[in-house]
């Protein structure tokens, strides 16, 4: 057992890191990913429950056993509220177990309906099949978990168990959940972090209905000891220099394990379970922290407040504003960042969620064909005329008194679970130009609309100058990317944090320069 324990003892020498997923060639990135945005798992939800309401057809009361224990492992309730069912998608917990047994449990849920029923509406249940998040989409949700995690700093037990930062949450990650993301993470080669799900899942047995989930769904219990095993080892093997790789590491435990009876195994895996032994492995597992980057500490809200900024209303950017002033907010005078707060309202941010159908995957990166993409969020351009749009537009007109068209068009995003936007700047850089820069310039200007509050998580900030930006439905951020006499300015580099628990819903327009000449001429 000692040598268990001190192997793992120094496993914290290396850094983490977030891992992109090796591409298909054959993989279609414009597939939607449920994963990816709120809207996206609410479709996977009703996609869910529709195979929830044809089960019902053939077996109104639920009588059957089989029928029970399904909706006994989906946690199935028979009606929710629509803002319910939004609360329930936008936790991270319950959106990765919606996403892992729709790809993962479902199939096998259908095989054997099927078989026991003899369901007549086939036709529909194979549509619904055929829908089901792909491997990829399944990755994507255990990278958001992982990302929230890290970024985050919280604890992989505590996130097992419901608990996200300070919050105690009702919902808990099932024995299936558990397995699944140490699975996952084993794949990747974060064996660390593999070992925390697989001790977490060890301490966690399904109960109710047992029989019938392992005869659907498999008892993993077996593999599971092994997979506990193999991720201690091959960390703490390389760590201490037993071995020079995680390929020779996990090479020489899959041999060892081979010519292990399970009685050995049982024994190994009951040691490490008991109290002394997991809280020193709990203790050694989560010993050494990581020095957080700027980013992570502006999404840690571990940024100084800065001080001697005022609020006041804006009357003067524009002659309507004399008759219904802003309230303007100071967010820093040296880069120029203000924040208007009550410019959106219900009504405008009910047409502007009515545009979501034409959601698309938006990236960070540029395609590379070794490498599938991390989508950002689920976005679409709001180009249809409309008398809403032309409020919004007038409206970053009197906030910037800038010169744009009332008819200009705005993007609309919606954020899933972990995605996140990486420090970036919105003008010319590192390879990425933006659109119609060659005839309107560079982008000048910013304007952030949050369309939603978000309870945890999902700010927006500027690492560099230490500033971190909550959502606030209603609110707009705006901020100049360059100097004013047309040079880049580094200081505008931002992101997005990803959303702990929350519906993130945002508008964003750039205002290019030259269209600016006669307004804000350039200075030397």
């Amino acid at each position: 057992m000692g040598q268990w324990l001190s192997a793992v003892a120094i496993l914290f020498s290396l850094g983490y890191f977030f891992v992109a997923a090796i591409a298909d060639p054959a993989y279609d990135e414009s597939r939607e990913r449920y994963s990816s945005s709120t809207v996206g798992l609410l479709k996977l939800l009703k996609l869910e429950q529709k195979f929830v309401e044809i089960l019902l057809t053939q077996d109104p009361h639920g009588e059957s056993e089989t029928i029970q224990a399904y909706l006994f492992s989906i946690d199935y309730k028979k009606s929710r509220t629509p803002e319910e069912t939004l609360e329930y998608v936008s936790n991270p917990l319950s959106a990765f177990s919606l996403v892992r047994r729709t790809h993962e449990d479902l199939p096998k849920w259908h095989q054997r309906f099927q078989k026991e029923m003899k369901l007549a509406d086939t036709m529909v249940l194979d549509d619904l099949l055929a829908k089901v998040p792909d491997s990829q989409d399944f990755l994507e949700a255990a990278l958001g978990i992982q990302r929230i995690e890290r970024i985050y700093d919280l604890r992989i037990d505590d996130l097992a168990t419901g608990r996200l930062q300070n919050k105690q949450y009702s919902i808990r990650f099932t024995f299936h959940d558990r397995v699944a993301m140490g699975n996952l993470m084993f794949k990747q080669h974060d064996f660390l972090a593999a070992a925390k799900w697989y001790r977490m899942a060890t301490k966690l047995n399904p109960i109710e209905n047992r029989e019938i989930l392992h005869t659907v769904l498999g008892d993993p219990s077996g593999y599971l000891k092994r997979q506990c095993i193999k991720a201690l080892f091959v960390y703490g093997s390389v760590l201490t220099g037993d071995s020079q790789s995680n390929d020779e590491a996990l090479a020489k435990v899959e041999e060892k394990i081979a010519n292990m009876d399970e009685e050995v195994l049982d024994d190994l895996l009951t040691n490490l379970k008991k109290p002394d032994n997991d809280i020193e492995l709990e203790k050694q597992l989560y010993e050494t922290k990581i020095t957080p980057t700027a980013f992570e500490r502006g999404c840690r809200g571990q940024f100084r407040p800065r001080t001697r900024l005022t609020c006041r209303y804006n009357f003067t950017t524009t002659p309507f504003l004399r008759l219904a002033p802003l309230k303007m907010e100071e967010i820093s005078r040296n880069p120029y960042i203000v924040m208007y707060h009550d410019v959106l309202y219900d009504s405008e941010i009910k047409t502007i969620k009515g545009q979501s159908d034409g959601l698309k995957n938006g990236f960070a990166d540029v395609k590379n064909e070794s490498m599938i993409r991390d989508i950002v969020a689920r976005h679409v351009w709001w180009t249809a005329e409309s008398p809403v749009k032309e409020r919004i537009n007038q409206r970053i007109i009197d906030m910037t008194g800038l010169n744009i068209s009332r008819t200009e068009n705005i993007q609309i995003a919606n954020y899933g679970l972990g995605t996140y936007f990486k420090p970036h700047f919105d003008y010319t850089s590192d390879g990425y130009v933006p659109p119609d820069v060659s005839t309107l310039g560079d982008r000048l200007v910013t304007i952030l609309f949050y369309a939603s509050d978000v309870s945890q998580g999902g700010a927006t900030v500027f690492p560099d100058l230490k500033i971190s930006i909550y959502p606030q439905k209603g609110s707009a951020i705006w901020w100049f990317n360059l100097y004013n006499n047309g040079t880049t300015d580094t200081r505008s580099k931002h992101s997005v944090c990803p959303v702990i628990n929350g519906d993130r819903w945002t508008l964003t327009m750039w205002i290019n320069l030259f269209p600016q000449m006669f307004i804000a001429p350039c200075n030397i």
